[in-house]
């Protein structure tokens, strides 16, 4: 408060105040709202630090006020926005959405499996693959690759087992 004085800030309030409001009705629509922002310009004309002496303080009070309006409107525009998006949601219920770290996590695990697969054996991983990603039944993947049905089941448990173990191992 060392910038400006208790009488200063009285005298400013005195003057502008009233066409403050005004402005800021006419720039809202709503008097309760001008009412706050026009106390929102007065608190922050006097957390205004610089010291210098103002030379136009009306001019200074009003440029004040309309970054306050701007400032308002964003705002609502922002609460508008998150409100239609999703109805349903609440805007005080938090982001479904995984967390960062949760998303890079992830992609570790992914690399690491990804990793293990390249590891295994020839035939082992041929399995693997055709039965963890592309659905293909284990009768299906014995008459393809010409192997016994107990043979396919060896090698998914072989394949599992060691990816188990490498994203063990790699996590550690």
């Amino acid at each position: 408060m060392e910038a400006r004085t208790h009488l200063e800030m009285s005298t400013l309030v005195r003057e502008h105040g009233h066409d403050l409001q005004q402005f800021l009705t006419r720039r809202l629509g709503c008097t309760e709202t001008a009412k706050d922002l026009v106390q929102d310009t007065f608190v922050r004309l006097l957390q205004n630090r610089s010291g210098e002496v103002l030379t136009n303080p009306r001019a200074f009070l009003f440029r004040i006020a309309t970054n306050l309006v701007i400032d308002h409107h964003r705002r609502r525009q922002y609460r508008e926005t998150v409100t239609l998006d999703d109805p349903e949601r609440p805007i005080d219920q938090a982001d479904p959405a995984p967390s960062i770290e949760t998303v890079v996590w992830s992609k570790q695990q992914v690399a690491r499996l990804q990793q293990a697969i390249e590891e295994l054996p020839p035939k082992c991983r041929q399995v693997f693959v055709l039965i963890k990603f592309h659905h293909v039944s284990h009768a299906d993947v014995a008459a393809k690759l010409g192997i016994s049905q107990s043979t396919v089941v060896k090698h998914m448990v072989k394949a599992v087992d060691f990816c188990r173990s490498r994203l063990e191992d790699l996590s550690s």
